[in-house]
């Protein structure tokens, strides 16, 4: 084949042509650079490779890695992994061998992404991000992702929305807005756990978290402010009122007493109002608002 006739086969003089009047026009300083960005914007992407591992979280726990590659870059993503699930979580899959990580390995889960998640997707456009779920929740028979594991499809799901968003060339947050049919993102208010209950904190409490949530805030950064120094106002409060650092003592304490002004009442009242947040644990998944 000669040269010609190679591009024209591709239609290389076409789309090199395309790239140069767009350098010309846009006056680049580094018409080399902004050519070849040029032509790579010019390629669809398409994943082209899913890779999974097992690493360990911030508690020593396994759980699931992912990096993702398309024709333009690679995505990596990961799971956190919880203690409990509700009745109604999806599942993640451990392999359950006591004598490896006490059960907790996640081997399975990545032979499921190596094999059974990777053969589906590859091939598969990554801004498409509810083809991509669809096709992994397709490939699931059972209702809460025990197959191929919460874990697996949850990892690269997330590796494929990144990489959906650097083809986009938008933010990861607005490419998620953009999934949604959102045009007007706001920042969330950002929720602070003040006292743990129940499995996650190894005591009979009924309620899971007692959270708040800065409502008054005008800045992020205020809301910051305001959760951090509630938190060290609220053990400082607790501390005066019951001689308990024990943080067992402290939930009974709350629990029999049902005082909330022990711990909504704070020295700078500029940081009212806060929104209090209870969160129940499982089954069922219920919460409770008190909004002084």
């Amino acid at each position: 084949m000669s040269v010609q006739e190679y591009l024209d086969k591709h239609m290389l003089s076409r789309k090199i042509e395309d790239a140069v009047n767009a350098a010309v026009r846009a006056k680049t300083s580094d018409p080399v650079l902004f050519i070849s960005n040029h032509m790579r914007k010019s390629v669809p992407s398409v994943i082209t490779k899913i890779i999974g591992r097992q690493i360990l979280d911030s508690r020593g726990i396994p759980t699931v890695e992912v990096d993702l590659f398309t024709n333009k870059g690679s995505f990596r993503a990961s799971v956190p992994s919880g203690h409990v699930s509700g009745m109604y979580e999806a599942v993640e899959l451990r392999d359950g061998d006591k004598g490896i990580y006490l059960g907790n390995s996640v081997t399975r889960a990545i032979k499921n992404i190596n094999e059974k998640i990777s053969e589906a997707l590859v091939g598969m456009d990554p801004t498409l991000q509810s083809q991509i779920d669809q096709a992994m929740i397709d490939l699931n028979k059972t209702e809460k992702k025990g197959e191929l594991g919460a874990n697996a499809m949850l990892a690269v799901s997330i590796a494929a929305c990144k990489a959906g968003a650097a083809e986009r060339e938008v933010p990861l947050y607005k490419h998620i807005s953009d999934l949604f049919g959102k045009t007007n993102p706001t920042l969330p208010v950002p929720a602070f756990t003040v006292i743990s209950g129940g499995k996650h904190a190894g005591n009979n409490l009924a309620i899971q978290e007692i959270m708040i949530l800065p409502i008054g805030a005008n800045r992020f950064e205020e809301a910051l402010q305001m959760g951090s120094e509630t938190y060290h106002h609220l053990k400082v409060i607790l501390f005066v009122r019951t001689n308990f650092w024990d943080c067992k003592l402290l939930m009974y304490w709350l629990l029999l007493s049902h005082d909330l002004s022990a711990w909504l009442y704070f020295s700078d009242t500029s940081f009212l109002p806060l929104c209090v947040f209870f969160n129940l644990p499982h089954p069922p998944s219920t919460s409770y608002v008190h909004q002084p």
